[in-house]
């Protein structure tokens, strides 16, 4: 467990977006302010007319009942064709570590939600507007699919390059989308996608620190020869 810890605590990548997520939220909590009322009080040209578009549409593209579906298919199709469990633990781990995480920071800040345009901290129970879960999604979800996709060679460089795109393309589309619908404050999405990062970042530094051959006898389809030469 030691060795755990201290290889996490030693991923300068980690610690840089641990940092930022100190830093967003001490700047959310004060600092940032006027940006995020000035964004939550632009004018909402055809609000009526697109609200329920959107809301049934784009802002579902990070949620975890599109996101997850998309994560589970792609872990179990390579766990499927590699004979390993790690995809699926590794999908596992990262999406409850970033529900986890993000649910503490929502009950410790209490921050209401821009509807009420009131960006302040310890606003009382029921509000848990920072961070963005969605923001985290895109992030963390969509980035573990990428992952693992380029984990386990499933796809070649340009198709990589082009699903990286649509993962900054999805967490911009969510984020405009949000601050349009006064779901979230400017601030709750940053701080959301930081958060994202640094679970995604926790997840594939785990990976590293746990050899391949770790669940390849855990596999039940290998049958009884390929398990006993495993256990070799």
């Amino acid at each position: 467990m030691s060795e755990i810890a201290w290889g996490l605590a030693s991923d300068r990548i980690a610690i840089m977006l641990a940092v930022a997520l100190i830093v967003m939220t001490m700047l959310a909590a004060g600092p940032l302010h006027p940006v995020d009322n000035f964004l939550n009080e632009l004018p909402r040209p055809f609000y009526d007319l697109l609200r329920e578009p959107l809301i049934f549409w784009p802002d579902t593209v990070a949620s975890r009942m599109v996101a997850l579906p998309v994560l589970g298919v792609t872990a179990v199709q390579l766990a499927y064709w590699h004979r390993s469990w790690r995809p699926i633990v590794l999908g596992a781990v990262g999406v409850f570590g970033m529900m986890s995480f993000v649910s503490v920071i929502k009950l410790a800040s209490s921050r209401g939600h821009a509807k009420n345009f009131d960006p302040d901290f310890f606003a009382g129970p029921g509000n848990v507007a920072f961070p963005s879960g969605h923001g985290a999604n895109a992030i963390l979800i969509y980035g573990l699919v990428l992952f693992l996709i380029i984990r386990f060679g499933a796809a070649r460089p340009h198709v990589i390059r082009g699903l990286a795109f649509c993962i900054v393309g999805i967490a911009l589309l969510q984020s405009t989308v949000s601050i349009y619908l006064h779901f979230h404050w400017f601030t709750d999405l940053v701080a959301g996608m930081i958060a994202g990062g640094f679970a995604l970042r926790v997840t594939i530094r785990l990976d590293r620190m746990f050899p391949h051959g770790r669940t390849v006898e855990w596999w039940p389809w290998y049958g009884e020869g390929a398990r006993v030469a495993a256990e070799r």
